[in-house]
């Protein structure tokens, strides 16, 4: 889709979001009166452009596009705070390198294709996870979190995923960076580690791996000379919705409603007026 040329309905929406971007990364989420008028279907392009890729499919991209619409809700939901959501997307976006750039047409055509349409658990909005590429399994919610407010997230399949060129990747860490005694001891039923023991402290596997920089926390430990190294499956947490494992049902034929129905099978598509806030 490089060098697409961009429809001016896309131009136009940047226009008209970049000043609130612009002010809150400034002056800070204080600046922008939650009485003003924001539509925030014209930012959820550029939230999308930040969590996929435009090589997908459209229909997974769509998929996605219901996914970001129904957290950034829930986020105002809680919050009630438009300024702070802004200033979030901004911080975002400064640390890919603070370039701003007209997304991709996909982005524009997803959140169009799926306008209000949101995924909910009996009628209520929750946390709605997603990563790039599973260990051929999702997770489990309530076993994942240890908490049973979360037991809408259920494990599926998503054996698909394990043809994907980044499925496998190794990290290696120097001894001298971990502790002395470092051991996995538990492993959720989907092969990923919740939890490590650091010499006489216990370690969280999915926080773990995020800060050593490992792909996944479904990973193993091996050592090597000086060095240490974790072999991980997938990328990215394992809990809700594949992209990858997505993109393959797109290609199969799959509607971002059948996608989502296959990754959320206890979640509801709902219709919301979220035009404006």
């Amino acid at each position: 889709m490089k060098g697409r040329k961009q429809s001016w309905v896309t131009k136009i929406f940047l226009l008209l979001t970049l000043p609130y971007l612009v002010t809150v990364f400034v002056n800070g989420p204080e600046a922008v009166s939650v009485n003003k008028t924001t539509d925030m279907e014209n930012i959820l392009p550029i939230i999308l452009s930040e969590q996929i890729s435009p090589e997908y499919q459209i229909e997974t991209i769509e998929a996605q596009a219901v996914i970001a619409r129904s957290n950034l809700m829930r986020k105002l939901q809680e919050q009630a705070d438009t300024g702070s959501i802004l200033c979030e997307i901004c911080n975002n976006i400064k640390q890919n390198g603070w370039v701003w750039k007209i997304p991709e047409e996909c982005y524009e055509t997803a959140v169009k294709n799926t306008q209000g349409q949101i995924i909910t658990v009996d009628g209520e909005l929750k946390l709605v996870p997603y990563h790039e590429i599973s260990a051929g399994e999702t997770r489990d919610g309530e076993e994942a979190f240890h908490d049973s407010q979360y037991a809408y997230l259920k494990s599926v399949d998503s054996s698909a995923d394990k043809d994907a060129a980044e499925y496998l990747s190794s990290t290696y860490v120097s001894e001298q960076q971990l502790p002395k005694e470092l051991a996995i001891s538990s492993r959720d039923k989907r092969g990923y580690v919740q939890s490590l023991m650091a010499d006489d402290n216990i370690l969280e596997g999915t926080a773990f791996a995020s800060g050593m920089g490992i792909a996944s926390p479904a990973f193993s430990i091996q050592k090597l000379d000086d060095r240490i190294r974790f072999l991980s499956k997938g990328k990215g947490h394992g809990l809700g919705f594949s992209q990858y494992g997505g993109d393959v049902l797109a290609k199969e034929g799959k509607t971002w409603q059948e996608i989502l129905h296959i990754y959320f099978p206890l979640m509801e598509i709902e219709t919301e007026d979220f035009d404006y806030i």
